[in-house]
């Protein structure tokens, strides 16, 4: 009898993406020295171009690198070298980006924690890095108030106002609230900067960490190098973004997020002019999209409904409309396909694939090669394959499993945590490293691969204001297990229209429970519970007592059938 395995065909040896690119893309390759290097021998003679735009300040490619030069000179000076790691807890200011590249420049390591981050969370984060100084904004300067005795090395403040034009900077001044402890604003800062460093030229060396969370949803830290970085720049030209310089991109996206690190290099490698936006409301987002008219733009799915609230008009001058970091159903994506169309754009809005620990993007959509539904094709230089969850079996075209892949781009991986890593990243026979997703997925006989769902559970959940953060479903579980009448809990996550993503609690009760509280007092102590130890933004929208949490043939929690309950 023949053996039917000996003619089963594996996208990853057939690499079927390729043959939708040219053999001198394909052998194209990726940029050497840092991203400092990069982004200085991209942009060196056109210095005069526009580079950023920040609340009607027009700053160009040769002020950015005289900011980051004399920030450099800072640091060094400050005592900062090759290797050490420096703290920033911003927002995506200029100098957030000045400071960024300085410290690339004398080959220090940029630790890049959220700006929402609590006063204990940044001091563990300090402590872990063994961090040499923290930049901060300076309107959360406030927050640290209780940790404030505890932090022993220099703190610098990056004025959110630094550079607005001088009406809008002494309005904001007006307003700010006065910090009574000691630290160096940005200015007083570049004043120490009498050393010249020594510029770094390690392609390898530690760029950026960058925070995200892994299945149990602890923050862990990605190490990403510079060969990381500048590999996405590349792989993005070389798989068919257009990127034009000169043209303008709407960036909305804080630095502190992976994504937001990458585009923001990607840009400026290409000679990009970006316009910076602080302010995260989808509806304040939609309407700074109408009046800057940006050639560019990168937003997630949650950020569809606010564009198509708001823009109105000829949308011939969007050239790319890129989406990702959560899933868009087909009839969503329709649906915007239609509304770009009607108002004159001539491309579709392109999703992709991709983690912090890819350094952003690993799959992309783009214009030429648009497949309706698909999360795009593997960039140039990424090998992608399925496999068996539970056998971790290659599987062969058009078999969902888990999406594995690798890339010149996957970190060296998490911060200090090696059993981490090597519960995520695998080493093949041939050497190569394979990254496990924990999300579901198939590729099809053209290399389109296509997402199913995810196997680890995160979710994007806004808050008051501006506010972005995330929703993982198993510490609400964690902490309502917490409970002595508690026996079993699953969390289904639901869209809202407020929050994007809102949790609904199942639970199951044991004997003490079934028998000493009525359910609505049970209930009502739960959410007290909740209300108390969690933030507003991840307050369930119901708790529910069922017999039974539904479960699949292989004993997992059934989702869609949990769905169903109440």
């Amino acid at each position: 009898m023949a053996n039917n395995n000996l003619e089963k065909k594996y996208p990853s040896i057939d690499k079927p993406w390729l043959k939708h690119f040219d053999e001198d893309v394909i052998m194209s390759p990726l940029p050497e020295g840092t991203i400092y290097q990069n982004i200085w021998e991209k942009n060196k003679d056109h210095l005069e171009g526009l580079a950023l735009r920040y609340f009607g300040t027009e700053i160009t490619y040769k002020q950015v690198f005289d900011n980051i030069h004399a920030a450099a000179k800072a640091f060094y000076s400050l005592g900062v070298r090759e290797g050490d790691i420096v703290t920033i807890m911003s927002m995506h200011t200029p100098e957030d980006i000045y400071a960024i590249y300085a410290l690339n420049y004398i080959g220090a390591t940029a630790n890049l924690v959220y700006a929402t981050l609590t006063a204990t969370e940044l001091l563990e984060k300090l402590e872990a890095t063994n961090s040499k100084l923290l930049l901060v904004l300076d309107v959360v300067l406030e927050n640290l108030e209780e940790i404030w005795d505890k932090i022993d090395i220099p703190v610098i403040a990056l004025g959110i106002a630094d550079s607005m034009p001088l009406i809008k900077r002494t309005l904001v001044h007006v307003f700010e609230k006065k910090i009574h402890h000691k630290y160096m604003s940005w200015k007083e800062f570049l004043h120490h900067g009498d050393v010249e460093p020594p510029m770094a030229t390690d392609s390898h060396g530690t760029a950026v960490i960058v925070y995200t969370s892994g299945t149990t949803g602890k923050p862990k830290g990605v190490v990403l190098s510079n060969y990381n970085i500048n590999a996405i720049a590349k792989m993005a030209d070389d798989s068919g973004k257009e990127f034009i310089r000169g043209k303008t991109t709407l960036m909305i996206l804080p630095t502190f997020f992976g994504f937001g690190m990458s585009i923001m290099h990607l840009s400026l490698y290409h000679g990009i002019n970006m316009k910076l936006w602080l302010d995260l409301d989808q509806d304040s987002i939609g309407k700074a999209f109408q009046k800057e008219k940006p050639t560019y733009f990168v937003g997630g799915p949650s950020l569809i409904d606010g564009f198509m609230r708001h823009v109105h008009g000829d949308l011939s001058y969007l050239l790319d409309f890129t989406g990702g970091g959560d899933e868009l159903p087909l009839e969503k994506e329709k649906i915007i396909n239609r509304f770009m169309a009607d108002h004159g754009c001539t491309v579709n809005y392109t999703g992709g694939y991709g983690m912090t620990e890819l350094a952003s993007v690993v799959t992309m959509q783009v214009h030429s090669r648009y497949r309706y539904g698909s999360i795009g094709l593997p960039l140039i230089h990424c090998n992608a394959k399925v496999l068996n969850p539970d056998t971790n079996e290659e599987l062969g075209y058009n078999e969902v499993g888990e999406l594995c892949f690798t890339s010149p781009a996957l970190m060296s991986g998490y911060y200090k945590d090696e059993a981490s890593t090597a519960e995520i990243i695998t080493t093949d026979q041939d050497g190569e490293r394979w990254i496990h997703t924990g999300d579901l997925g198939h590729i099809d006989e053209d290399g389109y691969i296509f997402f199913d769902g995810r196997i680890k559970r995160i979710f994007v959940v806004r808050g008051g204001g501006s506010f972005i953060g995330k929703l993982f479903p198993q510490e609400i579980e964690e902490l309502i297990m917490t409970h002595p009448m508690v026996e079993s809990c699953a969390i289904n996550v639901v869209h809202d229209e407020v929050r994007e993503n809102v949790s609904v609690v199942y639970i199951t009760l044991n004997d003490e429970g079934t028998e000493s509280k009525t359910a609505e007092n049970l209930i009502a102590e739960l959410t007290e519970m909740l209300h108390h130890d969690l933030p507003d933004y991840l307050w369930p929208i119901g708790i529910h007592i069922i017999d039974r949490i539904p479960t699949t043939m292989n004993g997992k929690v059934d989702y869609k059938a949990l769905a169903t309950m109440d």
